[in-house]
């Protein structure tokens, strides 16, 4: 699997080390997968006219 670096602001990363059990990486795979299939319906219906 790829890997993907994200730089995120210092305070972010103390909220983030606050919550330990969070997988963050899953976290962030499955919000990525979810906009890329979103910008992907949205440039189907812009060829198609319908927006």
């Amino acid at each position: 699997m790829p890997t993907l670096t994200v730089s995120i602001p210092k305070e972010l990363k103390k909220r983030m080390d606050s919550l330990p059990e969070v997988n963050w990486p899953a976290v962030l795979r499955v919000r990525l997968e979810k906009r890329a299939r979103q910008l992907l319906k949205f440039e189907e219906m812009r060829k198609r006219g319908e927006i």
